[in-house]
C-alpha cells in the first residue's frame, strides 16, 4: 500500500469519527442515531477501517488508524460541519479505493 493511499485511508476514518462515535453515547438524540448521515458515517468509518488491516500487517494497520484518529482529534477543534467531514470522508475512501485499483 502506498503512502497517499494509506493517508486517504487515515483521512476517511478521521473526517467520520465525530458521527460514528456518536452512535455509543446514551445522551445522543434518537433523530440522529436514526438519520442517513450516521449510517453512512458508520460505513464509511467501519469500511476504511476494515480497509487499513486487510492485506497489511498489523502494525501498518493500527498506524493508519491511530493517524485517522488523531485527524478526528484535529477535525474536531476546526469548523467544519458535519456534512462536509461525511463529504470528505466518502471522497477520501473513494480516493483510496481509486489508489489502489479497488473498483
Amino acid at each position: 500500500m502506498d503512502l497517499i493511499s494509506a493517508l486517504a485511508l487515515s483521512l476517511a476514518i478521521g473526517f467520520s469519527w465525530h458521527r460514528f462515535r456518536q452512535i455509543f453515547s446514551q445522551a445522543t438524540d434518537r433523530t440522529v442515531l436514526l438519520s442517513p448521515a450516521t449510517t453512512l458515517a458508520s460505513t464509511v468509518n467501519l469500511s476504511a477501517m476494515a480497509m487499513a488491516f486487510s492485506g497489511n500487517s498489523p502494525g501498518i494497520g493500527g498506524t493508519i488508524v491511530a493517524l485517522g484518529l488523531l485527524f478526528a482529534v484535529a477535525g474536531d477543534r476546526s469548523r467544519l460541519g458535519s456534512p462536509a467531514r461525511l463529504t470528505l470522508a466518502v471522497a477520501c475512501l473513494l480516493a483510496h479505493a481509486g489508489l489502489s485499483g479497488s473498483f
